[in-house]
């Protein structure tokens, strides 16, 4: 990875999404479910009725929509759906083509399990918005009749040893993890991820938001990088096997 950082050359691009997203899994933005929660997840339920409010989520927000592919919603049986709420990252996936019918799971590197009731009325707000998709979609429903939400499996997945990494557990899991594998296990088989693992998790996660066709500060990340070599070829910058710190860059 060092050599990758020190050539930033377009050959030595790495495809953060990889073919399995265009054929298998669509990731829903992550910044629109973040919103939609911040907005209505407390007051989505109706305390008398005990039921959500007759509202259709997705008509207030409307704007979202245009970044939302219908033709892989209709045409991908997975879905990602990454969130942030409460300072802290975990992901759902939903198979909308279950063995047993549609079904939905969480992934959170800090629970095994629903850890409040207001978590759990997230979870089942979050279903309900995904089937609001795919209905505008034109897909099946997810819900069965007369039901306003799914409830979502918990799987067992390694925990972060620090209060930092959950960005870095969903994004690895993102890349991962095997959806067909979610059913019918309580546990996904995967190591325990050390700090120093973590540590190089990141590294490499840099050098692919870097190096992404998506990032629009590409062309001078990689130009800079050769002017930084040029104006101070050091031993670090020279060779990917010394160790590399901040000194060594350009004091501009």
């Amino acid at each position: 990875m060092r050599c990758q950082f020190d050539s930033m050359a377009p050959k030595s691009y790495i495809d953060i999404q990889g073919e399995r997203y265009e054929k298998m899994v669509y990731c829903i933005p992550s910044e629109i479910l973040t919103r939609m929660l911040e907005a209505h997840h407390h007051n989505w339920i109706d305390k008398k009725k005990r039921r959500p409010h007759e509202i259709n989520t997705l008509v207030n927000h409307k704007e979202y929509l245009s970044f939302i592919d219908r033709e892989k919603i209709l045409s991908h049986r997975f879905f990602f759906a990454p969130v942030l709420y409460s300072e802290h990252w975990w992901l759902y996936v939903l198979d909308k083509n279950g063995p047993e019918g549609p079904e939905m799971f969480v992934l959170d590197s800090k629970n095994i399990s629903s850890p409040t009731e207001e978590r759990t009325t997230l979870n089942k707000f979050v279903s309900n918005i995904l089937s609001q998709l795919l209905r505008w979609a034109g897909a099946p429903t997810i819900l069965k009749k007369g039901s306003w939400s799914l409830l979502p499996t918990y799987i067992n997945v390694p925990q972060q040893p620090n209060e930092y990494d959950c960005a870095v557990f969903m994004m690895k899991w993102m890349e991962l993890i095997d959806p067909t594998k979610l059913h019918g296990c309580c546990t996904y088989d995967i190591e325990q991820w050390t700090d120093p693992m973590l540590m190089e998790f990141r590294k490499k996660l840099v050098a692919k938001i870097i190096l992404s066709k998506e990032n629009t500060k590409r062309s001078d990340a990689i130009r800079a990088a050769h002017e930084m070599r040029r104006t101070k070829p050091s031993a670090a910058l020279r060779s990917p096997f010394l160790p590399f710190s901040t000194p060594d860059l350009p004091s501009t």
